[in-house]
């Protein structure tokens, strides 16, 4: 049997022996995409008009490091009213990443950029001072947010949900944290993702989760309006919600699943996931293709992440956390979580389960710096493993970056 997938700008073919039994998955597209009709009377629906009084609304919108249509939805709200647009602030929700580039205001904001440039602040974690506490959290800790989110009488909060591969969802209350919290916030939330319950499509049991909901329960939302979208796989805008935050990302987690969630009801003996860009670019990134899709490999069975990773591991950061890494305790060897310490923690708990393995053009010793089993071949692989009397399972999945897998609840459980 051979089988296509893609890897870098070409397809890689596979074939399998005719014991080997494959199940294919890919995000699903829709066949009708929203309109600015729609967007009219999910505007009319809401309490814009209420926020109309405000002398300067505030617009918090993602950074160009998501894939919202960020400016499809400003464009319809000036054409909606223009009065209103041309009151309004924007404040970028970076939550950690770097200050936007050039390309990336322009991927934000499009066409409107030029028009909107001087009432654009971008967000910044390091800068103490842009920030105010909103309460202490569970830790003891301060939790603090842009101090212009929380003046301001009237924000409209501009964003997308699909599966986060440790916070459950994107979308909604990420907008404000840890979008637009200070970098200690930001570090005792990711934190908590060194545990497995930390996972895509989770949110009740969800120590991430649970962490946002608490911090964000500390901040007045009732002065802000929400549009959440969901893109297919194609980029079409499947869903737009206006409301109330929590409604609002609620019905876009709804209609994210929809789209990219997949159960099944048997574990696979081997995963082969594909990675597209801009999530094959390096290994940090290729991480995600990971999470989504090892909890319906069988105890003992591998999952292959297919990524070109042509800039490597991606992160000098997350090369150097690995070199003082603990690999029998799986923590620092100092003992101090770090930033991205989640990320290596995760992959050794992992593979204390299943096999990781990456196919890949990066340097093998680097993949194996950051815990990854690189292979040459991924048909001989799965040769290797199969047992010939017995049928082997393998699950492809395409776009494995924004795909989830997950076993339905009464299927086998998967012990870590």
């Amino acid at each position: 049997m051979e089988v296509e997938i893609g890897y870098s700008n070409r397809k890689l073919k596979l074939n399998f022996d005719d014991n080997v039994k494959v199940a294919r998955f890919a995000p699903r597209k829709v066949d009708h995409a929203v309109t600015y009709d729609d967007f009219v009377k999910a505007l009319d629906r809401s309490k814009l008009d209420s926020f109309k009084a405000a002398a300067s609304p505030l617009v918090i919108t993602n950074d160009g490091f998501r894939n919202t249509p960020t400016a499809q939805v400003l464009g319809w709200l000036r054409d909606y009213d223009r009065q209103f647009f041309d009151k309004c602030r924007f404040l970028v929700s970076t939550g950690t990443h770097v200050y936007p580039k050039e390309e990336h205001f322009d991927k934000i904001f499009g066409a409107l950029y030029s028009e909107i440039k001087d009432r654009v602040a971008v967000h910044d974690c390091h800068d103490d001072k842009s920030m105010v506490a909103v309460g202490t959290d569970h830790f003891g800790k301060e939790a603090k947010i842009n101090r212009l989110a929380f003046e301001s009488e009237a924000t409209l909060a501009i964003s997308s949900v699909e599966p986060h591969y440790f916070a459950g969802y994107t979308g909604g209350r990420k907008s404000f944290f840890p979008g637009l919290a200070d970098l200690a916030t930001v570090e005792r939330n990711h934190n908590l993702a060194n545990s497995l319950d930390a996972a895509p499509l989770r949110l009740a049991g969800n120590p991430v989760a649970e962490h946002l909901d608490e911090i964000m329960s500390m901040f007045d939302s009732s002065r802000v309006l929400s549009i959440q979208t969901v893109l297919d796989v194609e980029s079409k805008l499947a869903g737009l919600f206006v409301g109330d935050l929590k409604s609002t990302f609620e019905q876009g987690v709804e209609l994210a699943d929809r789209i990219y969630a997949h159960a099944v009801d048997e574990p696979f003996d081997a995963v082969i996931c594909s990675l597209e860009s801009p999530l094959d670019k390096n290994l940090y990134q290729t991480q995600k293709g990971l999470e989504n899709c090892q909890a319906v490999v069988k105890d003992g069975g591998n999952i292959i992440l297919v990524s070109a990773c042509d800039e490597g591991i991606g992160s000098k950061h997350f090369y150097e956390l690995a070199q003082q890494w603990d690999v029998v305790s799986n923590k620092p060897v100092d003992g101090i979580q770090r930033f991205g310490s989640h990320k290596l923690s995760r992959v050794l708990t992992t593979k204390k389960r299943i096999g990781v393995r990456l196919f890949t053009e990066m340097n093998h010793d680097e993949a194996r710096r950051v815990f990854y089993d690189p292979v040459d071949n991924v048909d001989q692989f799965i040769t290797e493993n199969k047992q010939s009397n017995k049928q082997y399972t393998v699950a492809v999945v395409d776009d494995a970056g924004s795909s989830v897998l997950k076993l339905r609840p009464n299927a086998a459980k998967q012990e870590v």
